[in-house]
C-alpha cells in the first residue's frame, strides 16, 4: 500500500515580514534541499514521486514504512542541524496517510479553452492530507492516520529501552488535535530516542525556545512543540522506571500512561 507524506514549512509568514522575498526564498530553498537530500538516502528513493513548492511538499512513497521513515529523517535533520542562533531554523508539521497508487500528488495540464493557462488538480489523497494538515495543528508534529498502522509497522519503529521498548505512535493526552484530526490520527513521536540520544533533542528545544522569543509566531510553535517533548519525555521516563523494576519484557507507548505522568518529567 502506498502512502503520502505531506509537510508544511511553518513560520513562512515571519520570513516574508522580517526579511522580505530574499529571506523567504532562502528558507524555501533550505526546505527543498532538506526534503530532497533526505529522500535520496532511502533505499526506495527511485520509487518516490512528489512535488515541492515553496513552503509545502507532498512525497508519495511505496509503503507506509518508507513514508514514516522519510518523515522522521526529515524532522530529525531539521531539528538537529540547527546549532546556533544564526543557523536557519526550520519548523515543520507533517502527516502520513494512505495513497491509492504511486502517482504524483497533483496533475497540471493546459486549459482546453485557454491553453496559455495551466490548471493544477490534487489527487484525493493529497487533498485529504492537506485538509488534515492545515486544520490548525501547531508545533513541530508528525501525524499518522490510524488506518495505516499495524503491529508489524509498530514493531519496525519500536525503540529499545533495555528489555522494554517504546512504540512511538501514540494518541497524545495533553497535546490537542484540532479540526479534522480530532479522530483517526495519532502522533508519530519522531523525537523519541534512547537515553543516550534523547539529550540531543531536549537540548535543542531549550535553545529554540530562547532563540524564537523575539518572534511571536515562531515562539507559539516552539511552545506547542515543547508540550509534545514533555509528554514524550514522560513516556520515556515511565518505561525507563519499569525497565529498572525488571518487569517482564513488553512494549509500551500505545497504552494510557499513569495518571499525572506528564508532570513527572
Amino acid at each position: 500500500m502506498p502512502a503520502i507524506l505531506c509537510i508544511d514549512l511553518l513560520c513562512a509568514r515571519s520570513k516574508w515580514r522580517r526579511g522580505g522575498a530574499d529571506a523567504a526564498l532562502s528558507c524555501f530553498e533550505d526546505f527543498a534541499d532538506l526534503a530532497l537530500d533526505t529522500a535520496s538516502t532511502l533505499d526506495v528513493a527511485a520509487e518516490i514521486l512528489g512535488d515541492i513548492e515553496g513552503d509545502w511538499c507532498a512525497l508519495v512513497c511505496p509503503t507506509p514504512a518508507s513514508a514514516l521513515a522519510l518523515g522522521r529523517r526529515i524532522f530529525r535533520r531539521a531539528w538537529l542541524e540547527t546549532r546556533t542562533p544564526d543557523d536557519a531554523r526550520l519548523w515543520l508539521r507533517g502527516i502520513v496517510i494512505a495513497a491509492d497508487q504511486i502517482i504524483p500528488a497533483r496533475n497540471t495540464e493546459k486549459d482546453v479553452e485557454m491553453p496559455n493557462i495551466r490548471r493544477t488538480q490534487f489527487t484525493a489523497a493529497a487533498m485529504n492530507a492537506m485538509t488534515a494538515l492545515r486544520t490548525g495543528i501547531q508545533g513541530m508534529r508528525l501525524l499518522v492516520a490510524d488506518s495505516i498502522l499495524n503491529d508489524p509497522l509498530r514493531g519496525t519503529f519500536r525503540i529499545p529501552l533495555g528489555k522494554l521498548g517504546v512504540i512511538p505512535f501514540r494518541r497524545m493526552n495533553f497535546t490537542p488535535y484540532p479540526g479534522s484530526v480530532q479522530t483517526g490520527f495519532q502522533d508519530f513521536l519522531w523525537m523519541a530516542e534512547t537515553p543516550q540520544e534523547w539529550g540531543n533533542y531536549t537540548m535543542r528545544i531549550k535553545q529554540r525556545m530562547l532563540w524564537s522569543a523575539a518572534d511571536p509566531e515562531e515562539f507559539a510553535h516552539a511552545a506547542a512543540t515543547q508540550v509534545v517533548f514533555h509528554e514524550c519525555d514522560s513516556i520515556l521516563q515511565s518505561v525507563t522506571r519499569k525497565n529498572m523494576q525488571r518487569l517482564p519484557e513488553a512494549s509500551f507507548g500505545n497504552e494510557t500512561p499513569d495518571q499525572g505522568l506528564a508532570y513527572e518529567a
